[in-house]
Parts: structure tokens; sequence; C-alpha cells
């Protein structure tokens, strides 16, 4: 079987036909169904676990989570202490609609408020990290207690601008490498992601210097024709050289898996190669080198 078949196996439908281009790691402020139905999981089993019944009563919370309520609705709802009821039936059904349809403020608002909470459970932390991961989110766990971003809004701009740049046919090739770098950073498949990503840049390379057969010889040529700075070429250069050093990123012995690259790895890949993209677009555009460009 293809690996770009066992590749597939890993990605929504939508995904892998690139309906869905950026990274989900870069999808800031958003929560999938996915991981809004396993966070929900999650807590759900702990809270059923916490639910004691009484004769002639309606279910209530036992400790942590009769504390970890209380607390919530007096220092995060700033509501009235002797107004709060400790309802399990009602506490689930409030808090099954907050992960269904809050926003990501809400969910990961609350979900803070409990990991910084001195009677969390001990293995939440962990529980809720192992699910961001999972997920391919764009948010950790770090600290055991905060809940953050590992990709910025300008690393989304970054992205999101290079595919903009590649819309022209003449750069299907590239553009079809950045996108498959996003898809292959989604599914974890992290030196894919690297691979693809230094292949983008190569493409725009080649496009704009059709004599040139490898990245570094496309550079040079280009530097003859439009104005790269020294050190960003070499930068690249250096890059270049990095995705075909560790075992073969570009090559076939990725298969292996034994490539060592993690996901920060490919997300500072993928945003760098990005904007070395736009930015050798520009510079040609401007250079006169493209169609439509201002010195055509």
């Amino acid at each position: 079987m293809s690996n770009d078949t066992e590749q597939r196996k890993k990605l929504t439908f939508e995904q892998a036909e690139g309906a869905q281009p950026l990274p989900s790691q870069l999808r800031l402020k958003e929560v999938s169904r996915e991981l809004r139905a396993l966070l929900w999981a999650r807590i759900h089993s702990y809270l059923e676990d916490a639910i004691q019944y009484d004769d002639y009563t309606r279910g209530t919370f036992r400790a942590p989570w009769s504390t970890i309520f209380k607390d919530e609705f007096v220092y995060r709802q700033h509501k009235m202490a002797d107004r709060y009821e400790n309802y399990a039936d009602e506490q689930i059904t409030s808090l099954r609609d907050l992960f269904e349809k809050g926003s990501y403020l809400a969910i990961f608002g609350w979900l803070e408020f409990v990991l910084k909470h001195p009677a969390c459970p001990g293995r939440l932390p962990q529980q809720v990290e192992n699910i961001l991961r999972h997920c391919r989110a764009a948010y950790r766990v770090i600290d055991d207690v905060v809940i953050c971003p590992i990709g910025s809004e300008a690393e989304h701009a970054t992205v999101t601008k290079a595919f903009a740049d590649l819309a022209s046919t003449q750069f299907n090739g590239a553009r079809a490498h950045l996108r498959n770098a996003a898809t292959q950073l989604t599914a974890g498949a992290y030196a894919d992601c690297v691979r693809e990503s230094i292949h983008a840049v190569e493409a725009v390379g080649k496009t704009l210097d059709p004599t040139a057969d490898i990245l570094p010889k496309a550079l040079r040529r280009l530097e003859q024709k439009i104005a790269i700075h020294p050190a960003m070429k070499n930068g690249f250069v250096s890059l270049y050289a990095y995705t075909s050093d560790e075992k073969g990123i570009r090559h076939a012995l990725l298969d292996d898996g034994s490539a060592k690259v993690d996901e920060a790895d490919a997300l500072f890949m993928l945003g760098a190669c990005a904007a070395f993209v736009s930015y050798m677009i520009n510079k040609a555009r401007s250079n006169g080198l493209l169609e439509g460009s201002d010195g055509r």
C-alpha cells in the first residue's frame, strides 16, 4: 500500500483533499467537533464517578467536584454563594452545552480554571494535554495549569498569505507542496511536513528559473536577477541541507520513521518556508519576472 494511502487514513476526506489548507495547529480560536467530544467525554467520566445519591434526593456531587463547581460559580461567574445548588443533573446539562456549543474562550476558560484549582484531579492535566495532542489542536497544557497556543497569529497570517501568493497557475506545483505540508502537519507526519515545505520553496525557485535543478542553484541564479539578501539566501541553503541530512527527510528513508523531527520543527519549517515563498514571489513580481508584474 502506498505511503500516500497510509497518510490519508490519518485524515478526514476534507483534509486529504486540501479543503482545509491550514494545519489544525494554526487554526487558532477554533475547537473542532472531535476536540469538543473528546474533552467532554473525559470530563463527563469524572463527573459520573463523583455523583452520590441519598434516599429521596436528587444526585449531588461529592468532592472534589462539589468544591470545584461551587468555586467556579463564585470566583469565575461572580454569583452569590448562597444561590449555588449542587445538583448533578443541572450541572452536567449546563456543562455539556458549554462543551458542545461554547466558544473556544468558554471551553478553555472553564478547563483552565479547573486545572488551576487546588482540588483538580491529579491526572486531569495530562489527560487534557493528551487529547489536545491527539486532535492536533492549536493549544497545549503548559506546566499542568495553563492552556497556551502553540502557533501564533503571525504564523497563521504568513501561511495564509503564502497560499494567496501561490494562487497563480504557474505556481500550482508549489501550492500543492505547501498544501501537502499543512496536511501532513495536521496528520502528525512531521518529517513529511518539513520535506513538503522545502519542496514548496524549491518549486517556486524552479518556476522562476527552470534551468535550476535544486534549490541552492535556483537561489544563486535568482540572486543575479533580483536582490536577495545574502544572509537570507544562505539561511535557506542551510535549511535545505538540513532536510537532506536529517536521515533523509527529503528521501525514501523517512518511510521508516527514523527522522528526528517533532511538531515544533514542523511548525517552524512550514512558517519559514511559507514566508520565503511569499518573499520570492513578491521580489520576482516587483522586478518584472512574473506575468502581471509592474515590469511586464
